[in-house]
């Protein structure tokens, strides 16, 4: 988030802002001005210039706080016009980009944009606000005494210096308040996630617990944030109060001595009220712009214009792998045989649990990087893809569906392969299970009630991936909640397919698995680094 395009997003809106607040600006500096006229005609018994310029003066304070709310109204539609661009950044950087803890999604798209919109946004508005009464205070009190202007910019230029004091610790406790928001949303993601078996292990105290601590320590970041905050505020307020002071001192002197009226007097002590508290608000507000500076990278690196991966991408028709070794950060590390998958083979991963076969598939995925060995990819012509562009699909073992009907969730609506729903949910034998639902494929997905099976919901998912004629597929436990019986016939459609498949599987009989090109057997073949 940065102000150029904060203005940007509707340059004739960012102009009528500005035009309202200075209007605004100028409507309350002149009701408070014309003041001294009313006070000057009373002193000396003019009662009738005395109520008119009392009339003018309650006009521009009706229009001042008129103006105020239309400004603020036009201002919090360009800010909420430019948040909306700026989560479909980040969304657009995570669709991109590939997986990222939902935690972290979550954080970046409501806690520290609403951060940025409050600490900064909303700043720099009051900065603006500030900057016209300010100007417009400094050039009346000209009109009065020259001598006012030269106090009002030494006590001005003292009162702007007291916010360094406590600068970098502000920025560093919002820093530390957002990292502990985020901690506090993974720890609400990893235990929530599995709440059902805590509470079948009756575990609510160690959820408690975690959840306390998490919860916690937010708090106490927030807390140390603002004790930051307030001791910034009680250093700006005592400042300002001094000049205030310090300017109205040198108005009743003035006034003393004979150098300006007694309006002059009472509308200059006004004027210090509105030029310091004017500063006092832009010190605020600059001090908040600031310490949203880290917050501000952070989000801009997840706004950088990337390149679309998935565009560039290469299918993959085949692959080797030679050497291939993943060591784990606790010393382990799993050597895999080496093996070459053809283009259009079913290829079966089997091995004992621990033996490193999910492991594989992140490492074939890109997910994670090999202590040693290659992974060469084939394009359709046998030449080699680069790593980096290499295009696999992945079906996990638990299907993820979407609130949607069956049809969107196989189709992922694109309308264009409607025609194939047939003969695919065929094939997955997903039919007979539509037969027992009376809006068929039109079912819609309840993701709280579950109206799906596991069984239905792998179904589901596989005629995804066949309808889209996804071409390299590796596939994890895909038929893991479906009967034998039917898991044989959907593996024996799978093999009349042109894909490539590697899978993990586990309840393939040996027949079945017969029928398959090949087996790579992993075995658990772990040793600890010496290191």
């Amino acid at each position: 988030m940065n102000l150029k395009e904060l203005l940007k997003i509707n340059i004739p809106r960012s102009g009528l802002i500005i035009f309202l607040y200075l209007i605004y600006a100028i409507a309350g500096s002149m009701g408070e001005y014309l003041f001294k006229y009313a006070l000057n005609a009373i002193t000396v018994g003019h009662l009738n210039t005395y109520l008119f310029w009392q009339i003018v003066e309650a006009v521009m304070e009706v229009l001042a706080a008129l103006l105020l709310p239309v400004a603020t109204v036009v201002f919090t539609r360009q800010t909420q016009n430019y948040l909306h661009k700026i989560r479909q950044d980040i969304v657009q950087h995570y669709y991109v980009q590939g997986d990222e803890k939902v935690a972290n999604m979550q954080n970046e798209l409501t806690a520290n944009l609403k951060l940025l919109t409050d600490k900064y946004a909303n700043s720099w508005i009051t900065i603006l606000s500030g900057l016209f009464e300010i100007i417009i205070a400094i050039g009346l009190l000209v009109s009065m005494n020259w001598l006012l202007i030269v106090v009002t910019a030494v006590l001005a230029v003292l009162t702007l210096y007291l916010p360094k004091l406590l600068e970098k610790k502000t920025s560093a406790a919002m820093d530390q308040v957002n990292q502990k928001h985020q901690k506090l949303l993974a720890a609400i993601e990893h235990w929530l996630v599995g709440l059902q078996e805590l509470r079948r292990y009756s575990a609510y105290g160690r959820l408690s617990r975690q959840l306390k601590k998490a919860s916690g320590d937010y708090a106490e970041a927030g807390i140390k944030s603002e004790g930051i905050t307030s001791w910034s505020y009680l250093i700006n307020g005592v400042g300002n109060t001094l000049a205030q002071f310090g300017l109205g001192i040198t108005g009743g002197l003035l006034f003393i001595f004979g150098k300006i009226s007694f309006g002059d007097f009472v509308v200059a002590s006004g004027f210090a009220f509105t030029i310091f508290s004017g500063i006092w608000d832009i010190t605020d507000s600059l001090t908040k712009v600031k310490s949203t500076k880290t917050l501000r990278a952070q989000t801009a690196e997840l706004r950088k214009k990337l390149a679309d991966h998935a565009a560039e991408k290469v299918p993959v028709f085949s692959l080797s792998v030679k050497n291939l070794k993943v060591k784990y950060d606790q010393g382990e590390e799993i050597a895999y045989p080496d093996f070459e998958i053809k283009k259009g083979q079913k290829v079966l991963l089997s091995g004992d649990s621990g033996t490193g076969k999910s492991t594989l598939f992140k490492v074939l995925l890109g997910e994670l990087k090999p202590e040693t060995g290659t992974i060469t990819y084939y394009d359709q012509s046998g030449n080699i893809i680069p790593n980096e562009k290499a295009k696999l699909n992945f079906m996990p073992q638990d299907p993820i569906v979407f609130p949607v009907s069956i049809k969107d969730n196989i189709t992922m609506f694109k309308e264009e392969l409607a025609d194939k729903l047939g003969r695919i949910t065929q094939a997955v034998q997903l039919q007979p299970d539509l037969a027992k639902m009376p809006a068929g494929l039109d079912t819609q997905v309840d993701l709280k009630t579950e109206n799906l099976s596991g069984g239905q919901r792998q179904k589901v998912v596989l005629a995804r991936t066949e309808i889209h004629e996804q071409l390299f597929v590796l596939m994890d436990e895909v038929t893991s909640a479906i009967d034998q019986e039917v898991t044989e016939k959907i593996i024996d459609n799978l093999l009349q397919t042109n894909q490539t498949i590697l899978m993990i599987a586990h309840n393939f009989t040996p027949e079945l698995k017969e029928k398959l090109d090949q087996e790579i057997k992993l075995t658990a073949k772990r040793k600890e680094n010496k290191e």
